[in-house]
This record gives C-alpha cells, sequence and structure tokens, in this order.
C-alpha cells in the first residue's frame, strides 16, 4: 500500500510540471493549419492582411518565443528553490502556468495573437522553473533505493502529455477547435495548483536550508511511509549536510562551481549528459520535413512525429523497469552509443533511399528506434543526474547552469539543422549530433562515477577523490 501511495505522490509532483511542459511543446505541431486560419482572421479583424512572410515571421516567432522564457525562467530556479523552498518555487511555476493557459484560450476566444505569444512566454518561463523544482522534488524525498525509478516518473509524464499534446492536435479530435484545445490545459493546471498545497517541503531542505528537525522528519514520514527508518534517513540527510551552512545563492557560489574540481566536473559530466538530448528536439519538430526530404508520403511522415512521440512515452514506461536494476552509469554509457548507432544507420538509410525506395521506411522505423531508446534511458538519465553529482547547497545553480547552457545549444542546432540539410542532406546529423556526443560519451566513460543506489554525500565524495567507486 506505501508503494502505491509514493507512486501516486510523485506522479502528483511530476504532472504538476510536466502536463503543461508536455502539452505546450507539442500542441502547435499538428493543427498548424488551423493556427493559420486563426492568423489570417485576426489580421482581418483589424483591417489588415497578412502576407507570406508576415506568416512566417510571426509562426516563428509563436514557435521561439518558448525558448526565450525557458532560458530566462532557468535563472529564477536559484532564487525561488534555494532561498523560499522547493515547495514555494512549485506553486509559483504552476501559479504561471495557469495564467499562461487561461491567456493562450483568451487569445484565441479575442482573436489577439500577441496575447497567445505572451502566453506561450509565460509557460516557458514557469516551466523553467516548475520542471527544476519537480527534479529536486522527487530527488531529494525519494527513498535512495528508489531515487531512479521515482525520478523516471518526470520523464514518464513529459512524454505522455507530448504524446497526448499531438494527439489532440490531430483534426480527428480538438484540432478543429482551437478554443477546445486551448481549454483543455485549464482545469488541469488548476488541479495541480491546488494540489501542491498539500505537499511538504523536502525533508533535505527542511533539514539542511532550515534546520527543522520536527518538519524534516515529518516530511520524511510523509514521502517514505509510515514504516520507513526515520532516523537513519536523518542521519544520511545530515552527512550531506556536512559543511554546508550556507545556500549557494552568491556570485562567490557561481564561482566556485567552476574553480572547485569537484563542482567543475560535476558541471562538465552534466553537461556532457545532456548534450545528447539535443537530437531528439530536431527529431520532433522537423521529422515530418526529414521524412518527405527522402521522398515519404506527406500523410505518412505528417504521422512520423506522433508515432516517434508515442515510441518515446512507450520507452519511458519501459526504463522504470530497469532504472534500479542496472547501474545510470551503464544505461547511459550504452543506450547513448546505441542511439548513435541508429543514428548513423539512419543516415546510411537515408542516403540509400533514392537507389531502394524499402530504405525510406527504414528510416522511419529507425526514428522510432530512435525515440524509444531516448525514452528508455538517455533522455531520463541526463535530466537528473546533475542532482546526483553536486551537494544540496549546489543543486538548484547546477541545474541552473547545466539547462541553461543545454538550451543555448538546442537552440543553436536547432535553428542550424534545417539549412545545413538543404546543403549536406542527411549528413547534417553526422555533424551536428553524433560528432558532439561521442566526445560526451569519452568524457563520461573516463569520470562518470556510479550513482544508483548511493547516498549524495558518497557521490560527491568520489568526484573529490575521497572515495572510490565500489
Amino acid at each position: 500500500m506505501d508503494r502505491i501511495r509514493q507512486v501516486f505522490i510523485f506522479s502528483i509532483v511530476a504532472f504538476a510540471s510536466n502536463f503543461e511542459y508536455g502539452f505546450s511543446t507539442t500542441y502547435l505541431n499538428t493543427p498548424v493549419e488551423e493556427f493559420k486560419v486563426f492568423l489570417n482572421e485576426s489580421f482581418t479583424k483589424v483591417g489588415r492582411t497578412m502576407t507570406e512572410s508576415t506568416y512566417t515571421m510571426l509562426w516563428n516567432l509563436i514557435l521561439n518565443i518558448w525558448f526565450v522564457g525557458f532560458i530566462i525562467g532557468i535563472w529564477f530556479n536559484p532564487l525561488l528553490n534555494d532561498k523560499f523552498g522547493r515547495k514555494i518555487g512549485f506553486l509559483v511555476g504552476c501559479g504561471i502556468a495557469l495564467l499562461g493557459a487561461v491567456l493562450r484560450l483568451l487569445a484565441i476566444c479575442v482573436y489577439r495573437p500577441e496575447l497567445l505569444i505572451i502566453g506561450r512566454f509565460l509557460t516557458a518561463l514557469c516551466e523553467a522553473i516548475t520542471y527544476q523544482s519537480c527534479i529536486l522534488y522527487l530527488q531529494e524525498c525519494s527513498p535512495t533505493h528508489k531515487r531512479g525509478m521515482m525520478t523516471f516518473l518526470s520523464e514518464i509524464s513529459y512524454s505522455s502529455m507530448c504524446f497526448v499534446g499531438m494527439m489532440l492536435g490531430t483534426r480527428q479530435m480538438l484540432g478543429g477547435d482551437l478554443i477546445a484545445l486551448m481549454t483543455f490545459a485549464i482545469p488541469f493546471c488548476a488541479f495541480f495548483f491546488v494540489a501542491l498545497f498539500f505537499l511538504p517541503e523536502t525533508p533535505k531542505f527542511l533539514l539542511i536550508s532550515r534546520s527543522n528537525l520536527p518538519a524534516a522528519e515529518r516530511s520524511v514520514r510523509f514521502y517514505h511511509g509510515s514504516d520507513c527508518d526515520v532516523d537513519t534517513v536523518i542521519k544520511e540527510i545530515i552527512l550531506e549536510a556536512e559543511d554546508e551552512t550556507q545556500t549557494a545563492l552568491s556570485w562567490k557560489s557561481v564561482k566556485e562551481l567552476f574553480t572547485e574540481p569537484h563542482l567543475r566536473m560535476a558541471i562538465l559530466l552534466s553537461i556532457s549528459a545532456l548534450q545528447n538530448t539535443v537530437g531528439l528536439w530536431s527529431m520532433l519538430l522537423s521529422s515530418t520535413y526529414f521524412l518527405e526530404e527522402i521522398g515519404l508520403d506527406e500523410a505518412v511522415a505528417s504521422w512520423s512525429s506522433t508515432a516517434m512521440t508515442l515510441g518515446y512515452t512507450v520507452g519511458t514506461l519501459a526504463g522504470t523497469t530497469w532504472i534500479e536494476r542496472i547501474g545510470r552509469r551503464t544505461i547511459l554509457l550504452s543506450f547513448t552509443i546505441v542511439d548513435n548507432i541508429i543514428l548513423v544507420l539512419y543516415v546510411v538509410c537515408a542516403e540509400l533511399s533514392p537507389v531502394a525506395k524499402q530504405f525510406k521506411y527504414c528510416c522511419l522505423v529507425l526514428l522510432i528506434l530512435y525515440a524509444f531508446v531516448y525514452g528508455s534511458g538517455v533522455g531520463p538519465i541526463s535530466w537528473f543526474i546533475s542532482s546526483e553529482l553536486v551537494p544540496q547547497k549546489y543543486r538548484s545553480l547546477t541545474q541552473s547552469t547545466c539547462y541553461s547552457l543545454n538550451s543555448v545549444i538546442v537552440v543553436i542546432l536547432t535553428f542550424s539543422i534545417l539549412p545545413l540539410y538543404r546543403v549536406i542532406g542527411s549528413y547534417a546529423f553526422l555533424t551536428l549530433y553524433t560528432t558532439p556526443s561521442v566526445i560526451s560519451i569519452i568524457i563520461m566513460y573516463c569520470h562518470l562515477p556510479e550513482t544508483k543506489g548511493r547516498e549524495i554525500h558518497e557521490i560527491v565524495s568520489e568526484l573529490r577523490g575521497k572515495t572510490k567507486s565500489s
């Protein structure tokens, strides 16, 4: 019963962040024509005519304002989550997410595209906060032996909502009625916002940052179950709290991330892991274009993103079965290598597709397989590994640093892939994704410690050189 209760509680935490995050990632992908009609009618109602160039510029702004908001939101994380607490950061983020969802609906109702842009910007900003709050909650509240599986819930919730957003955007469902599509998320955002009020702060924040032992003990009982050994859990948190008498909110602390060898190594390893997540963005956003370029029928190609997202979702579900059985290091390295092999095979099949048409269908299968392997190990571990490599006081700051650098890389490579693809074809994947990934694999192979089933203070000690991996 305690296990079911734990999964339910941590699922609430995961979906509180990723319901809106995943939905917002994909709801624009399938109802493109309906949004084009909306933009045309918006211009007509104010006596203006929308040209093709205006549409392209406006649509790109609607799509890419997400990255601007996300990068800005990342840096609110240390302030909110470290100074005021993980719960306050989560609540602020979910409250803004609800506001963003309402603005999106209002934009459609009154034909004001600028409200859609503002709503999307606010949603991206708040999701950068709530996603990091979510990872901190899952890492700091779950029992050590279940930490990987519980953190996997974040990727499961995100991938499933990407799939829901993609499916709801089709004409067969809500894609033909943008008001219904925009209304869908609002009651769920409100529910998760209210639900967070009933969740205690994380025990590690309460004990390490607030020195509130009674509240930390109550939090441990709430998240670990009534039959857990509270004293043992508290002792492990105290070990992690050694030498952490202040929070990492000063410029000195930012400097320490790059001057202290073990923190610098944690940053390098986290960015190396996140480098392997970059390719999926381009696949999700532009897979239809890539498949059409190799000669696949438009109808088949247009469903490829949905099929990829389904493969991604199934992969995250499969990953929960081995995340606590196999080491994080083993999964991350081996699955990343497999994903790179799949990408190389895709390039080979794409180049051979003019010779034999069967190869273009192989490309579709390989894209789905790529997403499955990504979801079953590469993506989930890459996003939470930074939280397992640093002490509690540096955790939010490390997340913000790594996520912001990764977001910049995503923007650069996502904008580069299509122009480069037009010049050198599918070899662009090898240039932009495979080559950097191989470098990251070498770095992780040489320096990444195993984190499965280990307390954070043990992992940090190994990075400091005090202990060796067992």
